[in-house]
This record gives structure tokens, sequence and C-alpha cells, in this order.
């Protein structure tokens, strides 16, 4: 229900106040009434009609001024209580100009809650009444409505005759004025003033309402991105009576020029999604009461609104499938994109046995090493971009993977590098742990197996690199490694050596037995000797404590027979062997190598 002000009403509209409970017509007469004698800010309403017919005086002598009257006392005692009690609150007294006496034309101010109107401001004087004996007294001036309101006849003013008869004067129904006798009964009009600020409702019933005050403040977000939804809140409104009822909140897009309700409502915030594409946007709010009654607005400042892309997802995201605890591991994902190429980085959190999500990196990296602790038996991640205008893609999230506890054997010592080895070794180590699990060892040379083997916990063990695994390396670096697993998590030790051998010199494991002595011997190598030199033995006695070697290189390297020239033995039985010698040359840094050779011997 809206409403208007007292004061914004037209002079000579119509609003209407309760009497004895009923709703009755009033007209607006005037704004300010007598400001001379009240001030501003009151205005004078007369009833449509009168009330009921009664003297202006009953009592035998009736030479009395009005403000003796009984039609003055009949205002202000019987008729003022009919009122409704919210009227009476803020009726007051307005001073009036009255006659002074019945006799004489001057005026007095008197206050009166409520009275009667004087012909003056009938719009009348004493030469209306028709008898050029009678004279009025000019009280107050003429009202703006006095046309109108002379249309009511038989309406006793507050006005006496002053040729010292005993009557009044009362208006007729042609307009004129008659001077009644004081006891003749006559219609009784009351008028009074109330408050202009009082509010008048769409209806004309007046209120004593008064509207709620403008909310204290209105706050939107700094930073609104297009498309996103954001939260306008609103300090309260004060309401003189309590009844305040709630918020009517507007949103523009074109700086104020046109207004879109988007929520009423008692509360003190609401949502708004602002489309993509918005350029600008503002607020305002105000608040309205149960009577209709609304305050003024309560305007924000006009955001301009970020029409950026959030990134999309990241592209994917690995976790180990079993996660051991107390060890270091990788999480890693897909790169994201962004449409306004300004993608930031990117929030990884983690979840740990279902509980919430939190935090752990924040970065521009597609990785982060995470360790957790024993205790926790479940882990989640979720990572998602952000652009530089902290707009968020959607999280990618990996599957919940078992966390390991078993603590992990333990290796003594430290990975470390060995240096220049120079032929077979052996490095030796201990195997601990915590849990005093069945623990496996297996021990590598690079990637080739020596051997694996359950270990003894505590007690001192080696790794050996044999000679004929020696033989198979390649000048260079190599790696030795041995791994300890409990069969639920492992450990590694590596040791790293440099081979860089110039020579190399092997024979047979065992020598050929003869049932003679052979004399003639042919040699095929399969080898890469070109920068090296190399040497090629054979000897027919191999079972001698000193065998006669014949150097055979020069027959070796033209593919010929080489005819041994030893014809004698100490030992008990002939045979056959051979001896290679090779070394590469000074200042080469190439492959030299023999993978076999065959050999015929009669």
């Amino acid at each position: 229900m809206a409403a208007v002000t007292l004061g914004s009403k037209t002079v000579g509209s119509i609003i209407k106040l309760r009497e004895d409970g009923k709703l009755v017509e009033f007209y607006v007469a005037k704004h300010n009434y007598e400001s001379r004698l009240n001030g501003s800010g009151r205005t004078l309403l007369v009833r449509k009609n009168c009330h009921s017919s009664r003297p202006w005086y009953s009592a035998t002598i009736r030479r009395n001024p009005y403000s003796e009257s009984d039609i003055d006392d009949w205002f202000n005692n019987t008729y003022k209580k009919l009122l409704d009690s919210t009227i009476l609150a803020v009726i007051s007294t307005t001073k009036i100009y009255c006659a002074e006496t019945v006799t004489s034309t001057n005026t007095v101010a008197v206050s009166r809650p409520v009275f009667a109107l004087s012909g003056t401001e009938l719009g009348l004087s004493a030469a209306d009444g028709g008898h050029a004996q009678n004279t009025m007294a000019v009280e107050g001036s003429a009202l703006p409505i006095s046309s109108i309101l002379k249309t009511t006849p038989n309406q006793w003013t507050r006005s006496p005759c002053t040729n010292g008869s005993e009557c009044a004067w009362c208006l007729t129904s042609n307009g004129k004025l008659y001077g009644a006798n004081m006891g003749s009964s006559y219609g009784s009009r009351p008028s009074f003033t109330l408050p202009a600020s009082l509010y008048i409702s769409d209806d004309g019933s007046v209120t004593t309402n008064a509207a709620p005050g403008t909310p204290s403040s209105i706050s939107v977000p700094n930073n609104i991105n297009g498309g996103s939804t954001i939260t306008v809140s609103w300090g309260a409104s004060t309401d003189a009576e309590g009844n305040l009822e709630g918020y009517i909140v507007q949103r523009s897009v074109n700086g104020g020029s046109t207004w879109t309700q988007i929520y009423q409502g008692s509360g003190r915030s609401t949502t708004n999604t602002v489309a993509f594409g918005t350029e600008s946007v503002m607020y305002r709010v105000k608040a309205y009461d149960s009577e209709g009654l609304q305050s003024g607005w309560r305007t924000s400042q006009q955001i301009t609104v970020l029409n950026n892309n959030a990134p999309s997802a990241p592209a994917s995201i690995a976790v180990p499938e079993i996660v051991n605890a107390g060890q270091a591991f990788a999480v890693t994902w897909g790169a994201a994109s962004d449409s306004d190429g300004d993608l930031a980085g990117y929030s990884l959190e983690r979840q740990l046995n279902g509980g919430s999500w939190a935090e752990v990196y924040n970065g521009t990296a597609l990785t982060y090493t995470d360790t957790l602790e024993k205790g926790w038996n479940t882990v989640t991640y979720r990572v998602r971009a952000y652009d530089a205008h902290t707009a968020y893609s959607g999280y990618v999230t990996s599957p919940t993977r078992p966390v390991n506890n078993n603590t992990a054997p333990v290796i003594s010592g430290q990975d470390s590098a060995l240096g220049l080895k120079t032929g077979s070794f052996s490095q030796s180590y201990t195997v601990t742990d915590a849990e005093s699990d069945a623990v496996t060892v297996t021990e590598f040379v690079d990637n080739v197996q020596l051997r694996a083997y359950p270990v003894t916990l505590g007690q001192a063990q080696a790794v050996t690199v044999p000679r004929e695994v020696w033989l198979t390396l390649a000048n260079g670096n190599h790696q030795l490694r041995v791994e300890a697993s409990d069969g639920n998590a492992a450990a590694v030790r590596v040791w790293t050596f440099s081979k860089r051998e110039t020579v190399i010199c092997f024979r047979l494991a065992a020598p050929e037995e003869t049932d003679t002595a052979a004399t003639k011997v042919l040699v095929s190598p399969t080898w890469n000797v070109a920068g090296a030199t190399a040497k090629i033995e054979a000897c027919n006695n191999a079972f001698d404590e000193a065998p006669a070697w014949e150097d055979i290189t020069a027959m070796v390297l033209l593919n010929r027979v080489y005819n041994f020239q030893n014809k004698a033995k100490t030992a008990g039985k002939w045979g056959v062997d051979f001896r290679f010698t090779i070394t590469k040359n000074e200042g080469y840094e190439g492959e030299v190598s023999i993978t076999g050779f065959g050999g015929a011997y009669e």
C-alpha cells in the first residue's frame, strides 16, 4: 500500500480520518495554516460535512465570545474524544484568530485543538449577511477552498455578530451569512490541523506511521567477473514504529538509466548472477514497512565488470598406485589452457582418509613432491587451474590411493661414487628392517642381475662384480645397485664406478689335451681392434709348468695356419692353449673389443 505525506496532498483533496471507529472524509483546506501564529508544517483539515446540529451558546445570557461558547466546549471535549487515538496523539493545539468580545471587531489569538471556521475563512464578510447594522471581526483570511466549503449550508462559524444582539454568524444554503440566535441549533463542522509529515494511504486514510530510514549502507564486491554470482548486502534500516517489513533491491546495467528489481524480502543480503558480457553494474536498496511506506534509496558505486574466461581444467592427474608413508612421491598433472592467455598457475589439494580438502601446492609447476606421515589409510588429490584474475577452472580428481604404512628396509651407507675400478671388486653393506620383516635383496651391475637372496638382517653383506662380468663391461661409467624389499616397501642403494682399461689379456679356461704334439694351428678371432695392438700366442705343451708360448699374431692377421716350433714337453701329456693380449694405442678413445674366436689344430 503506497503512501504520501499530508503536506504533499493537493489543497481541496479528500482524506479520511476515523471518528468513533468509522472513516469520515475531510478536506485538505490549507498547508502551513496561520504560519505567523503556528509556524510552518501544519495542514488545516475541515470535515466535509457537518457532524451534528447544536446551539452556539445555550445559557440564558448568551453574550459571550467564541472562546467561551458551548460549541467550542463540545468540539474540544465530546467531539475530540471521537477521534482515533493515533490522531489524538498528534493533533496538539492550533492558534486561531477570534473576536475579542461579541461586540468588538478586534481579534485575539487563542489556542484550540478543534475549532469552527470563521466567516472570514469562508471568504465572507458582514456585508454578505444582508444586515447593514451588523458587523464581523476579520478573523484570519479566506481559505483557498472557501468556495467549496461554502457549499455546506447551515453551519455555525466562530464569528459572533458585533451589534450586541445574542447571535452568531451562520452559513445559509445560498452561501451567505445569517445572524442566527446563539441558542438555535445549526451544524457543527469541526476543523483542526495535523502535522504535514503524516502519511496518507492510497485509500485516503491518514496514518501516523513514519517511513523507515534509508538503509545505512550497501556492499558490492569491488571486482566482479562476468558470468559469476555475487553477494549484495546492506545495512539495517531504522523504523520508529518497529514495523519494518523488508527491503527492495534493484540493479542497473546502464549506469542508473534504468533499474530492474532483483530482490524483495526481509533478508539483508541477496545473490545475483552478472551475465557474461555485462559492461558495468550498480545496485540500490530501500526499506519498506508494513504500512507500505518506503525509505529513500541507498545506491552502490558503479562497478566495471571483468569479462574474463576461466581456464580449462587440467588435462589429467596422476598419483602412484600405492603411496608409501614416509617416502617422497610425485603427483603430476596435465597442462590447462586459457582462451584469454592469462593462465597463472595451479592449486593442488589433498584429502586424507576421505576428510576435508586442504591446499598443499600453489604455483606454475605441473608436479608436486609429497611425503605422508604414517597413520593415514587413503589419500586423494585434486587440481584446478587459475588465471591472473583469480578465475578458477573445475577440478580434476585422482583415484583414491591406499597408503602403505610399512617401513621400508634400510640399506646402510649412502649413495656414492666409488671412482675408477681396475678389475673385479666388492662393496659391503648391511640391511635392517624396523618391523623385522623377511627381506629379499637383489644385486645388479647396471641392469644385469648378479643374484637375489633372503638376507640376514643386521649381518654384513657384500656385492661382488665377478671377473667374468667385469670383462663384459665396456669402458665408461657403470652402476652397482642393491635393492632390499620386504614385500610392501623397498629401499635402494646405488654406487657408481668407472672402468677404463687399455689392455685385454685372457686365455682358455683349461688347455685342450692332445694325443701327440700339435704341429699346426689356425685361429680366427671376432674382434674390433682398430686403434689397438693385438698379440696372439699359442702353445702345444700347455700342461708344462712353463709352456713354450709362440707368437702367432702375424699368421692370425693373415688368416693362415701357423706351424708349431716346439717339439718337447715336461708334463705327462700334450695340450693346446691360446693367449690374447690386446693393448689400446695411446690417445685412442674409440671402442676396442673381442667377442670370441674360432680355432683348429692338428
